[in-house]
């Protein structure tokens, strides 16, 4: 897998959990435990970024 591919299927992931969370359990809820737990969110995105400096760039 390359580290572009696994960015991206990191972010349609991620905001296909956002959409998903949003019908089950409604905006306000969901939107309210994003902003409670950003610095989490951060740190999941930054791992997973350093996650993908295993796989080779595309070019």
């Amino acid at each position: 897998m390359k580290r572009e591919y696994f960015g991206m299927l990191f972010l349609i992931v991620f905001v296909g959990l956002i959409f998903g969370s949003e019908f089950l359990f409604g905006a306000e809820k969901t939107w309210d435990n994003l902003s409670r737990f950003i610095v989490i969110w951060v740190l999941i995105g930054f791992f997973a970024g350093q996650y993908s400096m295993k796989f080779p760039k595309a070019f």
